[in-house]
C-alpha cells in the first residue's frame, strides 16, 4: 500500500547481473517502516550470492621455471621425490586445476532501528580455491580440490541518545569467523619445509646427496605430503562509547573508549587429518600433527579525547589518546592538525599523527620456532611477533575551490619504526640455538617515505545541443590524480638499505570522468602506474634464490560504466573492468616468499545488469 509517492511504509530493492567467467550476482532487498512521529521502526532485511565459475589465468612460461623459485643451492632434483609437484610438460598441463566453481560468497543480513536502539546481524561464506597467486613450487596447481571454506557472523547493538548540546553512542558488537574444517591445501615445497631444510642441513654440516636425500623427503612427508588441511577458529567482542559535544560556539569536544578482546585459532595450515577446533584452542581429536594449533588471544583499551576550535578563517583540532593492551603494554598517540582560509577560494592546512599496528593473531601463529632437528623427527613449534609497529605521518597542502572547481596539492612525509614483515629467517641466540621462520620485527627505522600529491575536480561541466523539435543536455564531472613518491626500507637485523620503498610506484595517475546525456550515464577510469620493486630482491640475500625480474612493469587499466535509467526505480547496467585485458606483474600477492612470480591478475571481466529499486 502506497500512500504518498514519498511515504511508502513497504519497500524493495533487486539487483541481477551475469557477465563472462561465468559471473552471475543475485542481491535483494526489502524494507519498510511501522507507526510515525518519533515512533518509527525501520527494519531491512537482504542477501546476496555471487557465483565465478571459471578463472582467467595468464600463463607465461616464468611462472613455472623451477630455476626461479629454488631457495639454499637446491637443484630441480628436490622436486622429483615430490608426488605433489606438477612438472610442466606439457605447458598447458601447468595450468590450474581450479573446482567447478572457483569463488562462492554469500551474505544474509537484518538491520532494525526504534527511537535510538539499532540493532544490525549478518552472516557471510565465502568459498574460494587454493593457492592462485603461489608460487606452483610452494602449492601445487594440480588439484582442482583445494579451497578455502570461511564463514563469519557479525553482530551489532547501538544505543544513540541525543540532546541539544551534545549526543552519546554505545555500540556492543561481535565477530565470530571460522574456517570449515574441509579447507585443504596441496603442498610442494612451501617456506616452511625449506626453512626446516635449511636449520637441518645447517646443523649437520656437510651433506652427501643421499643424506640430503633422507632430509627432503622426511620434510615432505611431516609438512607436505598429500592433502593438508587447514584450520581456524576465533572471536572478537567490543564495546565502544563516543561522545560529541558542543562546548561553545567554537569549541566542541569528542571523547570515548574502545574495550575489545579477541581469542582464537588463526588460519593454520599443514594438517594431515581434518581438525576440529574450538575458540579455546581445544581440538577433536586431542592429538595433531605436525604441530599444535597455536591459541592467541589479546584484551586492548583505548582512551581518546579530541578537541576542536572553529574560528571564522582557523580550524585547529588536537587529540590524545592512550591504547593499552596486555601482551605489549601502554602507548600515547597524539595527533594535531590546522586549516586556515586565506579567502572564499584559497585555504592552507596541516597535520602531524602517530599510529600503531601491533602483531595480528595470524602473524603471532604463523611465526615458527623449528625447535627439533632430529632426523626423520621434525617438530615445528608455532611462535609469535612480539612487538608494536609505530607509525609518525605529517602533511601540508594548499586547496582551491569554487562551485566548480576544486584542486589541491599536497606533501606527505611518514617513517615506520619496527616494521612487521613476513618470510624472517634467523637463528635465535642461546645454548640449543632455535630457528625462527616467519613474522618478524625489523629493529628501529624500518622505512621512510615522501611524496607529492595532485587532485583536481571539475563539476557541472554543461552543454545543449537544441535541435528542431529536441534538446539534448550533457552533463559531467572530471577527476584527476598524481602522486609522486620515493622512499627508503632497511631490512633485517643487519639493517640493509634498499633504496625504494616496496611496492609503491613512484608515479601514479587516475582519471576518472562521468557524464550523463539525457537517461544515459557514463564512467570512463584509468589508472597508471610505474614499475615498482619487488620483495624478490629479499629472497636473493636470504634464501639464496635467483632474481628474474626486481622491478614489476608499468601498467595501466581502463575500465568503463553505462547506465540507461528506464524510470525513477528501474536502471540497466554494462560494466567493462580492465578493457584492454592488461595482464599485469601486480603486487606481491601474499606478501612472502610463497608468492608467485609475475603474479597474474583479474583479467577482463564484463558484467550486465539489471537493478530495480523501490527506496
Amino acid at each position: 500500500i502506497i500512500l504518498k509517492e514519498t511515504e511508502r511504509p513497504i519497500f524493495t530493492q533487486a539487483d541481477l547481473a551475469f557477465g563472462n567467467l561465468g559471473y552471475n550476482s543475485l542481491d535483494l532487498m526489502l524494507g519498510g517502516k511501522l507507526g510515525k512521529d518519533k515512533n518509527v521502526f525501520r527494519f531491512s532485511l537482504y542477501g546476496s550470492n555471487t557465483i565465478r565459475e571459471r578463472t582467467d589465468i595468464f600463463y607465461d612460461p616464468n611462472l613455472f621455471n623451477v630455476n626461479h623459485y629454488l631457495p639454499f643451492g637446491l637443484d630441480t632434483m628436490l622436486y622429483l621425490d615430490n608426488r605433489n609437484y606438477r612438472a610442466n610438460q606439457p605447458p598447458s598441463d601447468s595450468f590450474p586445476k581450479v573446482a567447478a566453481i572457483p569463488h562462492e560468497s554469500r551474505l544474509l543480513g537484518i538491520n532494525l532501528n526504534w527511537r535510538g536502539v539499532h540493532l544490525t546481524y549478518n552472516r557471510m561464506a565465502r568459498f574460494d580455491h587454493m593457492a592462485l597467486g603461489i608460487s606452483p613450487l610452494a602449492v601445487s596447481y594440480a588439484n582442482p580440490s583445494n579451497r578455502l571454506a570461511e564463514y563469519m557472523e557479525t553482530y551489532a547493538l547501538r544505543f544513540s541518545r541525543k540532546r541539544p548540546k551534545w549526543v552519546t553512542h554505545n555500540t556492543i558488537s561481535a565477530i565470530r569467523y571460522r574456517i570449515d574444517n574441509t579447507s585443504t591445501t596441496t603442498y610442494v615445497f612451501d617456506k616452511l619445509s625449506a626453512a626446516t631444510y635449511r636449520a637441518i642441513a645447517a646443523n649437520s654440516g656437510m651433506l652427501s646427496d643421499s643424506q640430503r636425500t633422507n632430509i627432503l623427503r622426511n620434510i615432505y612427508r611431516e609438512l607436505a605430503s598429500n592433502e593438508r588441511y587447514t584450520v581456524g577458529n576465533g572471536i572478537d567482542l567490543r564495546f565502544e562509547s563516543l561522545l560529541n559535544a558542543s562546548l561553545s560556539s567554537r569549541i566542541f569536544l569528542d571523547a570515548g573508549v574502545m574495550v575489545n578482546t579477541s581469542a582464537g585459532t588463526p588460519a593454520l595450515s599443514h594438517y594431515e587429518i581434518p581438525i576440529d577446533i574450538r575458540v579455546d584452542g581445544t581440538t577433536s581429536p586431542n592429538v595433531v600433527m605436525p604441530y599444535d594449533p597455536s591459541l592467541g588471544s589479546d584484551l586492548v583499551g583505548n582512551l581518546f579525547a579530541q578537541l576542536v576550535w572553529k574560528g571564522k578563517r582557523l580550524y585547529v583540532i588536537g587529540c590524545g589518546s592512550v591504547n593499552y593492551s596486555v601482551n605489549y603494554g601502554f602507548v600515547p598517540l597524539p595527533r594535531i592538525g590546522m586549516q586556515y582560509r586565506l579567502d572564499s577560494t584559497w585555504s592552507v592546512r596541516a597535520n602531524y599523527s602517530t599510529g600503531i599496528r601491533r602483531p595480528s593473531l595470524f602473524a603471532r601463529g604463523n611465526t615458527y620456532y623449528i625447535i627439533d632437528l632430529n632426523d626423520p623427527i621434525i617438530s615445528v613449534s608455532p611462535s609469535r611477533a612480539d612487538a608494536t609497529e609505530k607509525i609518525n605521518a605529517w602533511e601540508a597542502g594548499l586547496r582551491y575551490s569554487n562551485r566548480n572547481v576544486r584542486a589541491e596539492g599536497i606533501f606527505f612525509s611518514e617513517k615506520v619504526y619496527r616494521m612487521l614483515r613476513p618470510g624472517a629467517f634467523d637463528q635465535e641466540p642461546g645454548i640449543v640455538a632455535p630457528w625462527r621462520y616467519g613474522w618478524d620485527n625489523a629493529p628501529g627505522l624500518s622505512m621512510t617515505m615522501w611524496g607529492l600529491q595532485g587532485l583536481v575536480g571539475i563539476t557541472n561541466q554543461e552543454v545543449d545541443i537544441r535541435g528542431s523539435r529536441k534538446r539534448t543536455r550533457i552533463t559531467g564531472r572530471t577527476e584527476l590524480f598524481m602522486q609522486y613518491t620515493r622512499g627508503k626500507e632497511w631490512l633485517g637485523e643487519e639493517r640493509r638499505l634498499i633504496d625504494d620503498v616496496f611496492n609503491a610506484p613512484r608515479w601514479q595517475f587516475q582519471f576518472r570522468t562521468f557524464f550523463t546525456v539525457n537517461k544515459l550515464e557514463m564512467m570512463l577510469a584509468s589508472n597508471r602506474q610505474t614499475s615498482v620493486l619487488s620483495k624478490s630482491i629479499i629472497y636473493r640475500d636470504d634464501y639464496e634464490r635467483k632474481v628474474v625480474q626486481e622491478r614489476y612493469p608499468v601498467f595501466r587499466s581502463w575500465d568503463l560504466m553505462l547506465r540507461l535509467y528506464l524510470s525513477n526505480h528501474f536502471l540497466l547496467y554494462f560494466n567493462m573492468q580492465n578493457v584492454f585485458n592488461k595482464h599485469y606483474s601486480g603486487l606481491d600477492a601474499t606478501g612472502t616468499p610463497d608468492d608467485l612470480l609475475f603474479n597474474p591478475q583479474q583479467g577482463r571481466l564484463i558484467r550486465f545488469g539489471i537493478n530495480y529499486n523501490m527506496n
